[in-house]
């Protein structure tokens, strides 16, 4: 899959489906590594443990979207519980593509039409996608 490096943060697939999705806000692209441990205490209290799995966390932020463009991002995770993230890896910084799945959503509608009930757009749009972890 060819992925434009410079004109997208992330780049979204499944089933068939490719979402590319829109320069971010400034905030956005946060990434967290949560590192799992089989771990105990032996008797005489010291910790004993192995790094069992990897799961990363991505946090994406726009502070403003259209009604397309963030029903097509809702659209694509209602669509597909899992999908491929292609991103630029903090401990690699290389593109890596890795199975996610998404967690919460949420934005708030901004200068709503009296008659339709539409917002212009959308404020402070953000999605958590969260990696299904790879064993170590």
């Amino acid at each position: 899959m060819a992925v434009e490096r410079y004109g997208n943060f992330i780049t979204l697939s499944a089933g068939g489906d490719t979402l590319q999705v829109p320069f971010v806000a400034y905030e956005s692209g946060k990434q967290t590594i949560a590192t799992m441990v089989d771990q105990a205490r032996t008797a005489d209290g010291i910790v004993r443990g192995a790094v069992i799995a990897k799961a990363s966390k991505i946090e994406l932020k726009w502070k403003v979207l259209s009604p397309e463009v963030w029903a097509d991002i809702c659209t694509f995770f209602n669509n597909h519980f899992y999908f491929d993230a292609t991103y630029r890896d903090m401990e690699t910084d290389t593109f890596v593509t890795k199975k996610f799945y998404v967690g919460d959503r949420s934005a708030m509608p901004f200068i709503i039409d009296e008659v339709t009930g539409k917002p212009t757009y959308y404020i402070d749009c953000q999605a958590n996608i969260i990696g299904i972890g790879e064993s170590l």
